[in-house]
């Protein structure tokens, strides 16, 4: 079960990369090994498995429910664990979530966008719109929150707060800006609108064929 009960999500967050042997079966030792090295570095408040750097799109749920043991095995004891979801239906995903808890995750990631991509939209530009405006904005109010907890001490060149402050503004900036999400997701929620307001054409049917 979870270790770590009251871990809200803050900070900075890793997601591990996923080794496999030719086979394609999972390399365990080398995920080990992995899990170890990202678990020793200063400053991350938890660890992301089972996300797109775990290739969760290519494994099994019996596969995804092994990384979560392995990396719970590893390092579950020293830093919280957020599981990723990424299920074709809420069904598969509610099964993945009570298994993620069951396993110990201390938190969950769910891939909205991605799964709608892979799945069944061929553009999902709304969709990363506002993954992309909520991420880079809660990012920002962290930092600055952060920064304003530190005072002068935030700001200092060889801080790593200041260099989050710094780094954020880029990531709000370049693929759009804030602003330019908001026109996005503004602009794709009218033509939705639009459409649905649009009258069926002329002379067609409720079974869309040619009245008599």
């Amino acid at each position: 079960m979870t270790r770590h009960r009251d871990y809200v999500p803050h900070g900075v967050i890793p997601a591990v990369l996923l080794p496999f042997h030719e086979d394609l079966s999972i390399d365990e030792a080398s995920y080990r090994a992995h899990l170890r090295d990202v678990a020793s570095v200063d400053g991350i408040s938890a660890i992301t498995t089972n996300a797109h750097a775990s290739e969760v799109a290519a494994c099994t749920f019996d596969e995804q429910r092994r990384v979560l043991a392995l990396t719970q095995d590893e390092i579950g004891a020293r830093l919280p664990i957020v599981n990723g979801i990424y299920a074709e239906s809420a069904l598969e995903g509610a099964r993945i979530a009570k298994m993620a808890h069951e396993g110990g995750a201390s938190a969950l990631l769910v891939f909205r966008s991605a799964w709608a991509k892979d799945c069944y939209q061929d553009r999902v530009t709304r969709e990363a719109a506002m993954a992309k405006l909520y991420a880079t904005e809660a990012a920002q109010r962290i930092i600055d929150d952060a920064v304003q907890i530190l005072g002068g001490r935030g700001v200092m060149a060889d801080h790593p707060v200041d260099l989050l402050y710094r780094s954020i503004r880029a990531l709000r900036i370049y693929e759009g800006t804030t602003e330019i999400q908001h026109l996005i997701i503004a602009g794709m929620l009218v033509a939705e609108a639009k459409a649905e307001e649009e009258p069926s054409p002329r002379g067609a049917g409720s079974d869309g064929g040619a009245s008599r």
